[in-house]
């Protein structure tokens, strides 16, 4: 086994190697599917699944079938040893669900519970699972609708019954990776932003009327001196598909012109804001980064970023980045 596993791509090699894949007589479409890079890949060893089940029960007929070439290697012995070393460095993560031992899953439901929420950890990640003794109609009943919630993931079910002949089903989803861009807008688009504007001021019209009123958004001439990516205010979108799903906005200042503050270059940031529906896909975080690409070419010694009480969920956005805290801002209301 190699010492070092960097990739899925890796962990796919060895189970091809290890577990007599057809390389070379692959059908072209399945070699397409394993040249593919995945977040998961899972590995489902059936111990009562062989050929003539398949056929006498018409099942798994989402996944591709072919047979292997028995081996010399233990299955479960080598998926063990894979597990380890995955779990020996940080590059790929590696789990198992056995029906017995340390660990073991309860019943085929609690099974599949598993194996969906290891799938939609935000990481590269390996998982090996074994079932026995099973009802398999009941069996490919629970696996077709996992399968409707698996993204970006490689499902390869080894069935074993037949020791001579055992049976290699697979499955995949493969997201299709949208086009998305950072940039600065046009001046056309002034009222496409307006409307994406609104959304994110009636956060603040409503959380505070007696501060923050929702009629008062940018006005023309002030969009169109956004748009120029020459000047020190700055007006980024995050587009996705043609799609303008965020937007971050910040200005370079000095504080030479406060004679109490050493003279700086301060980039602030003043608003970000990401559509409800786009949320969770590290969209603020690629604004953010934007954001500070451009401080860096500004030649900005900080930033700085002033977020609402009102606003928890920017608060946590801005403390995972580990940032400093300046100051602290109270009001008292009369």
């Amino acid at each position: 086994m190699s010492n070092k596993i960097k990739s899925v791509d890796d962990v796919l090699t060895l189970i091809k190697e290890k577990l007599y894949l057809k390389g070379p007589e692959h059908s072209k479409e399945i070699k397409e599917v394993l040249q593919e890079e995945y977040d998961t890949i899972i590995t489902l060893e059936i111990k009562s699944l062989d050929e003539e089940v398949i056929q006498k029960h018409n099942l798994f007929s989402t996944f591709t079938k072919e047979n292997l070439i028995p081996g010399k290697t233990n299955i479960d012995d080598f998926q063990e040893k894979i597990i380890k070393k995955l779990n020996e460095q940080e590059e790929i993560k590696g789990y198992s669900f056995l029906p017995e031992g340390l660990g073991h899953y309860e019943n085929i439901t609690g099974l599949m519970n598993q194996l969906l929420r290891q799938s939609t950890l935000e990481e590269k990640k390996y998982i090996f699972a074994v079932i026995k003794d099973q009802d398999i109609i009941e069996i490919e009943e629970k696996i077709r609708k996992l399968i409707k919630d698996l993204k970006n993931t490689l499902f390869i079910i080894l069935g074993t019954k037949n020791k001579e002949q055992p049976i290699y089903l697979l499955w995949h989803e493969k997201e299709k990776k949208k086009d998305w861009v950072i940039r600065h807008l046009e001046e056309k688009e002034y009222s496409e932003f307006i409307h994406t504007f609104r959304d994110f001021a009636k956060i603040y019209t409503r959380n505070r009327p007696d501060i923050f009123d929702i009629k008062n958004v940018y006005q023309k001439q002030e969009f169109y001196n956004l748009c120029n990516p020459h000047q020190l205010k700055i007006l980024l979108v995050y587009e996705e598909d043609k799609n303008m799903l965020g937007f971050i906005e910040g200005e370079v200042t000095s504080t030479m012109i406060d004679i109490a503050y050493r003279d700086k270059r301060v980039l602030k940031i003043k608003k970000l804001y990401v559509k409800k529906e786009a949320r969770r896909k590290k969209i603020g975080t690629k604004l953010y980064q934007a954001m500070i690409e451009k401080g860096k070419e500004e030649k900005c010694d900080r930033m700085e970023i002033k977020v609402y009480n009102f606003t928890p969920e920017a608060k946590l956005f801005f403390e995972s980045f580990n940032l400093d805290i300046l100051s602290y801002q109270y009001e008292y209301k009369f």
